[in-house]
Formats: structure tokens, sequence, C-alpha cells
């Protein structure tokens, strides 16, 4: 199975790129997800009336929370496992910044705004479920086309990545 991921690699390294984008991406879904249920039941979501002040905080806290730490998950498996960053000391503070810029830009534009409208006319989850799919477009070219996108591995290029 290595051999033929690495062979994929070199081949064509666009497609192995997506293939583990989305592959991490699902896991860093999952990562938000669990966070978000654990702390809304830990917080007690369901206690309170949908659309009322305390249902939208407790929401929102569980929804800032699982952002954090999904963020974080998802920098470090792109950085190594999808994009295979070569960037190093000086470009990685650069790096980190514009990823978790990025990410916040998607937070502000989908996580706040789309979430909280999507609130007013229907529950957590679903509202969460669609927001999830732009978030997922979002980060994705984000991540592509601004934070790493000079640290891809090319094609014919080793597939060994350099320590830092």
């Amino acid at each position: 199975m290595k051999q033929t991921l690495n062979r994929l690699r070199v081949k064509n390294p666009r497609v192995y790129e997506m293939g583990a984008y989305l592959v991490f991406g699902m896991l860093t879904t999952l990562v938000n997800w669990v966070v978000y249920e654990l702390l809304k039941l830990a917080l007690g979501l369901n206690l309170h009336e949908q659309g009322s002040s305390q249902y939208t905080l407790i929401a929102n806290v569980c929804q800032a929370a699982a952002w954090i730490l999904s963020v974080l998950f998802a920098y470090f498996t792109n950085r190594v496992f999808v994009f295979r960053s070569k960037t190093k000391k000086g470009g990685f503070f650069r790096e980190v910044w514009q990823f978790i810029s990025s990410r916040a830009l998607g937070y502000v534009l989908f996580d706040l705004l789309l979430f909280n409208v999507f609130l007013l006319f229907m529950a957590d989850r679903p509202a969460k479920l669609i927001m999830n799919g732009f978030v997922i477009v979002f980060n994705y070219l984000a991540s592509r086309y601004v934070v790493f996108r000079q640290g891809t591995i090319k094609a014919n290029e080793p597939t060994t990545r350099e320590e830092e």
C-alpha cells in the first residue's frame, strides 16, 4: 500500500495531494465534530430552547473550541502529510500565520456568519453539516494556493521530507 501511494505521489502529485487532503480533511472534520458534540453534551445545549440566547451562546462556544482544536490538527497534518511543506525556520512562522489567518477568515465567514444564519431556521447539526461543506472547499483553496503553494512536492521529486 505504501509503495502504491509513493508511486501515485511521484506519478501524479496533484491527485495524491487532493486524496490526502480529503482523508485528512475528513479526520479534521471528525476532530471538529467530536469536540463539538462532547462540549455540547458537557455544557447542556439540549437543555435550552433552540433560538434562545443561551442556546446560541453555548452552540458558539462549542463551535469556537472545536474550531481551535481542529485548526491545530489540520495545520500539522496538512504540513506533513498533504502538502509536505519543506519550509524552514523563518518561513515556518509565516506559514503558520498564513494558515491560521486563512482559517480565521473561513471561521468568520462560515462558522460565525453562516452558522448563526442557519441557526435562525434549523437545528445546530444540519447547520454545522452544511457549513462544513463550504469550509472544506474554502480551506483547500486557501491552503493550496496561499499557504503551502511553494512547499508542495512536484513530479519526479524525492518522496522523503527534509528534516528541519
